[in-house]
């Protein structure tokens, strides 16, 4: 009995961190930018900020590690396109080409995991999106708020825009090619 509970414990556990590698192959720049913008800046960029001016007030600190760390969402959207989608995730690879593309695959394996994939990303670029406007939206209050500092503002306000701007292209782009997609077979209706 024992050995079966670690059996599972074990598999569970293969899975758990097979679906986080998975999905850290196939996000997009906007979820990464999610999961890493704020450990990323209070991790690295306020340590950082505080290590070169120890005299500087905390809000504006964390403004201005926030700032160093917008970068994260544009690098690693370039990084994807240079390094090469399909060597990242080759498995991958032809489902976001077909959301790119808005073309449903020729393939019947890639075109079966097609709607699975569509509504995992349309959660993640939602979940995404919500994640960076509250961040951004923090950000603003705080500069107007405690550093009065309305150029943080603005370029937060910026981040904010583009990343919505980001997720609806994304989310119109799933919504397009879901439509493509063959439907259930209906059920006939009953006469009566």
């Amino acid at each position: 009995m024992d050995v079966d509970n670690e059996e599972r414990r074990a598999t569970a556990a293969a899975g758990r961190r097979g679906r986080g590698r998975r999905f850290f192959a196939r996000a997009t720049g906007l979820q990464l930018m999610a999961v890493y913008w704020v450990p990323m800046t209070v991790l690295i960029g306020l340590p950082m900020r505080w290590l070169f001016d120890r005299q500087e007030a905390l809000d504006e600190a964390v403004l201005g590690a926030a700032l160093n760390a917008v970068w994260i969402g544009p690098s690693i959207y370039l990084a994807q396109r240079v390094v090469g989608e399909a060597r990242q995730d080759p498995e991958g690879y032809p489902l976001r080409q077909a959301v790119r593309t808005g073309t449903v695959p020729e393939d019947d394996a890639v075109r079966a995991d097609l709607p699975g994939y569509l509504a995992g990303q349309r959660r993640a670029t939602w979940a995404a999106l919500l994640s960076v406007l509250v961040t951004a939206l923090g950000l603003i209050l705080l500069a107007l708020l405690a550093a009065d500092n309305e150029g943080f503002a603005v370029i937060f306000g910026v981040v904010a825009a583009v990343s919505a701007a980001v997720a609806a292209l994304t989310l119109t782009r799933i919504r397009r090619l879901a439509s493509l997609l063959p439907g259930p077979p209906e059920t006939p209706r009953s006469q009566g």
